[in-house]
């Protein structure tokens, strides 16, 4: 299996899109990335149930997904609880169904900053899960995104001095 927990590891990554997944125990928020890997928009929520590994087996078959990110939900002192556990065995499942590398993103803070979101547009969080879920999985995407942009310019740059 391919599964990480870090970018540094991923060099080789070619472009292409990335899926970025928030899971829940009742629904798993989807993001995509460009192809460019520059940038993460929401997707879609998924209801988490005996069909989920299928569609998303569909999913990164239709988008020639290149990678998966699968958020690690860790305590904010960063322990591992039962939902992270839920997550690696996800992750694991999709590593085994698609054959394309998986990486455990932490997740602290995204659905808080998706429902703070909602608020300040006005809108009721609580009435919009699915939505909630999906923006989830596109602020955990693009912290991922961020990181890969970050670490490819700093190789770009050592290779230039």
């Amino acid at each position: 299996m391919n599964i990480y927990n870090d970018v540094e590891n991923l060099e080789a990554l070619p472009e292409g899109r990335i899926l970025g997944i928030d899971y829940g125990s009742k629904r798993i928020g989807l993001a995509m990335s460009d192809p460019s890997q520059f940038l993460a928009s929401t997707l879609e929520t998924l209801p988490n149930d005996k069909q989920t590994m299928h569609r998303l087996k569909m999913l990164i078959e239709e988008h020639a997904v290149q990678l998966v990110v699968v958020g690690k939900p860790l305590h904010m002192n960063g322990t591992a609880g039962e939902s992270a556990e839920k997550a690696a065995k996800l992750a694991e499942k999709v590593s085994q169904i698609s054959r394309v590398p998986v990486v455990m993103w932490d997740e602290r803070w995204t659905t808080k900053s998706a429902e703070n979101l909602y608020r300040q547009t006005g809108r009721s969080a609580s009435r919009q899960r699915n939505k909630i879920d999906q923006v989830a999985a596109a602020y955990l995407l693009q912290s991922f995104l961020d990181r890969l942009c970050g670490l490819k310019q700093q190789r770009k740059q050592q290779k230039e001095n």
